[in-house]
């Protein structure tokens, strides 16, 4: 009996023994690199000028599956900053099913590193390779293969660039300044008098690089990127104040000389008894917003409630269904009219103006049917109109 407990107590404390030592995880086998990924260059300077040509392509070998020939193996890739992968780092990009070869155009590299430096200086890029193993039954830890570089990029949006004109009779050179009114967009612009010239768009205080004309665009808007030698000058037979907006992103890459109505202080709000804003000038409430953005900001727009005739008088009887538009602080500031007085807006699309009241009438326009629209205003002078749109759940 005694050596039985004796036994017992032996086992207890090999059990106990076993408890207090460390617990031995399953642990996932790493695999070995089989790809020795490769860059084309080990050092490169993103081209603007070639800015959709490769500027890098990376090649490998096949990874294999530790479980079976016939695993499907994809690939992705990403890249960081060798200085600091935690923080600067892409997400993975999707290799084509079959293909060992990766490419990256002079664009989408220099999109990349514009992210982490600023351009002209040079830095240390680290792609990394990754291989998945497509097996049914275990889970493979991906394989990873790296490879360094050092690229220096370009400035994509430059602060300020430069419209500079020949005058088309004296021959006389002038330039001027132009920016973006939202940093980051890539748009600039400048409103100021136009003459018959020919004209081109310089980058930087220097000659190059240069937008010249498209030869193959019907418009007449269109511009090429030239770095060195000739390039084709635009042409404008225009006179008078102007606004140049020159759009350097790649989907529109033109230059629009256009004649947009001023605005005395560069704001519009609605007034009206035909408006929940009804005869307050100025307000918040009947402020009107640019929705056209740096590219188009001659498109301005108010979302709110319209009342007729009759639905305006149950909440007063004054001026009931009208409403205008204010270009300035007070009464006595110039407005847009309607095109005549009692004008639908649904129907009637033009306006007058800006104009102060007594320089041709106080034509207000007046809902017909009450409800929720957009009244969207049109401020180029060649083509000036309305919308009128109601507001659909």
């Amino acid at each position: 009996m005694k050596i039985k407990n004796i036994f017992m107590l032996l086992g207890l404390a090999g059990l106990f023994a076993a408890c207090n030592e460390d617990p031995e995880f399953y642990k996932l086998d790493k695999q070995p690199d089989e790809m020795h990924v490769k860059a084309s260059t080990d050092e490169l300077i993103c081209d603007q000028g070639k800015a959709q040509e490769t500027a890098i392509t990376f090649t490998w070998d096949a990874q294999t599956s530790p479980y079976g020939k016939d695993d499907k193996v994809k690939y992705g890739i990403r890249f960081y900053a060798s200085s600091n992968k935690e923080r600067y780092i892409t997400s993975v990009y999707d290799v084509e099913e079959g293909k060992r070869e990766f490419s990256l155009t002079n664009e989408q590299l220099n999109n990349i590193i514009g992210r982490w430096t600023v351009a002209g200086d040079r830095i240390l890029v680290t792609a990394q390779l990754l291989a998945n193993v497509q097996n049914e039954n275990h889970y493979v830890l991906p394989a990873i293969s790296t490879v360094e570089f050092a690229v220096t990029g370009y400035e994509r949006f430059p602060e300020n660039i430069f419209f500079v004109m020949k005058d088309a009779a004296t021959g006389e050179v002038t330039k001027q300044t132009l920016t973006q009114k939202e940093r980051g967009t890539g748009v600039y612009q400048a409103t100021f008098d136009i003459y018959p010239c020919t004209y081109h768009i310089e980058t930087t205080a220097n000659d190059y690089p240069v937008y010249g004309a498209d030869l193959t665009d019907d418009k007449g808007e269109k511009m090429v990127y030239v770095t060195t030698g000739d390039y084709t000058e635009f042409t404008c037979d225009e006179i008078g104040s102007r606004t140049v907006i020159v759009d350097t992103n790649e989907e529109y890459y033109d230059c629009r000389l256009l004649d947009i109505i001023p605005l005395p202080n560069d704001k519009m709000w609605i007034v009206g008894m035909g408006t929940s804003v009804g005869w307050n000038t100025d307000t918040p409430e009947g402020k009107m917003t640019m929705i056209g953005g740096a590219r188009d900001p001659y498109i301005w727009s108010w979302t709110g409630q319209f009342y007729n005739v009759e639905d305006a008088k149950a909440i007063k009887d004054d001026s009931p269904g009208e409403f205008k538009i204010g270009l300035g602080s007070g009464w006595s500031d110039p407005f847009l009219f309607a095109p005549y007085a009692n004008a639908d807006p649904a129907t009637e699309h033009g306006f007058s103006g800006p104009r102060l009241q007594n320089d041709g009438g106080d034509n207000k326009w007046v809902v017909k049917t009450s409800g929720i629209y957009t009244l969207t205003v049109y401020l180029l002078a060649d083509d000036p109109h309305t919308t009128f749109e109601p507001v659909t759940e």
